[in-house]
């Protein structure tokens, strides 16, 4: 028949279309499925790395105040935790002081050399010991991401409106243009009754 002739071309030519999306949307869906595995957008690398007790590294301290800080590390004045705070860049080998520094705990320095905590640092003066975290976007997957997620604004929504739309025509379409054994009167129908199933279930597994 005609019309099956212009159906056959036109779920063609859409599936062509469609077959880009369809990569980003599989791709991280797959990644956004397992967010509670890992960070579907970030990459975060940890080290440990000795950078000395405070006492070790505030040079040209008194003996009472070195004293005090071995008792106490936190109990630092201003002056002390600022040359702290250039001690610390120097030892990790940065030549820019951090943008921020401050108290996160009784034993915890916090440097934050990045935005947010993209790259921070805490350290701890008691123990000279310092974790190091550094946290990357995850190349082209956290893009894709952000597509998948409709982070891109209203013109985004239409082209993903479109594309559901196109998805809706394929399966339709699909659905129609087949006929004889393998359409709906036969093994095409009970593919289909099986694929309803899956959301159904799905749906109920949901509802629990």
């Amino acid at each position: 028949m005609p019309w099956r002739r212009t159906l056959f071309g036109l779920h063609r030519d859409v599936g062509f279309v469609a077959l880009g999306l369809t990569l980003v949307y599989g791709v991280s869906g797959i990644a956004v499925n397992h967010r509670r595995d890992w960070d579907y957008n970030r990459s975060v690398e940890v080290d440990v790395v000795a950078l000395g007790k405070a006492t070790e590294v505030l040079d040209g301290l008194a003996s009472d105040r070195r004293a005090a800080l071995a008792r106490n590390p936190t109990d630092v004045t201003a002056e002390e935790q600022r040359q702290l705070v250039m001690g610390l860049t120097a030892r990790l080998g940065r030549k820019q002081e951090p943008r921020n520094a401050f108290w996160r705990g009784p034993d915890r320095l916090s440097l934050f050399f990045g935005p947010g905590d993209d790259d921070t640092v805490d350290y701890s003066p008691s123990t000279g010991m310092a974790e190091r975290t550094i946290r990357r976007d995850r190349f082209l997957l956290r893009q894709l991401n952000a597509l998948h997620l409709n982070e891109g604004g209203r013109l985004w929504t239409w082209i993903a409106d479109v594309y559901a739309a196109g998805l809706l025509f394929l399966g339709i379409s699909g659905v129609v243009m087949v006929r004889g054994r393998h359409g709906l009167r036969g093994r095409g129908g009970i593919l289909l009754a099986a694929g309803i199933a899956v959301p159904l279930l799905g749906w109920l597994l949901v509802r629990r």
